[in-house]
């Protein structure tokens, strides 16, 4: 019997093109990018190149890509690291009862460590209602977390509302947007 694979929004088979290129950067490109000899400088420019790349595809600046081992990762980077740095300034934190259990995780051992998280509710589309979101925002929010476009049903978020929200009450808004990499809206 023929396997047909339809979890490709989970992860995906590589691109051939892909494996050659890493196969021969890990060939050849092993010098230590911080390092000035010869190796460690062709190290730096494939890295800063990559780096552009990344920056250059998603509209970010160089010095805003961070290069992590995935996207479970970048969520607990991005979550641990803003609720601790503003904890001072609050420590209420708003996402979703559908996120990733990347965000859902972080968010619990947040709770552990002081911090109140509200998880709303969606609609029967697995949306996140702007008006929702409005209404959990208090004075101590410091983050809210909300995926742009969701791992098991598709649906995408409300974000640039959402962004625009959060902005305008000085709170930082952090979206898993891994499954909607190269997505246009």
């Amino acid at each position: 019997m023929k396997t047909i694979y339809l979890d490709n929004a989970a992860t995906s088979p590589m691109d051939p093109r892909v494996i050659e290129v890493m196969t021969e950067a890990m060939r050849g490109t092993f010098g230590n990018p911080s390092s000035i000899h010869a190796s460690g400088r062709d190290a730096r420019h494939k890295l800063d190149s990559a780096r552009m790349a990344a920056a250059k595809s998603i509209g970010a600046g160089f010095n805003e890509i961070i290069f992590t081992s995935g996207g479970t990762e970048a969520d607990n980077l991005a979550l641990s690291g803003t609720a601790h740095a503003l904890k001072e300034k609050g420590r209420h934190i708003i996402t979703s009862s559908i996120e990733h259990h990347a965000v859902l995780h972080t968010c619990a051992q947040l709770e552990k460590e002081g911090f109140e998280v509200t998880y709303l509710p969606v609609d029967e589309q697995g949306r996140v209602s702007v008006a929702d979101v409005e209404s959990a925002l208090r004075e101590d929010t410091i983050l809210v977390s909300i995926m742009y476009g969701n791992n098991e049903v598709g649906t995408v978020q409300p974000i640039s509302e959402i962004g625009e929200l959060v902005r305008s009450r000085g709170s930082l808004l952090h979206t898993d947007a891994v499954q909607a990499f190269g997505m246009k809206k």
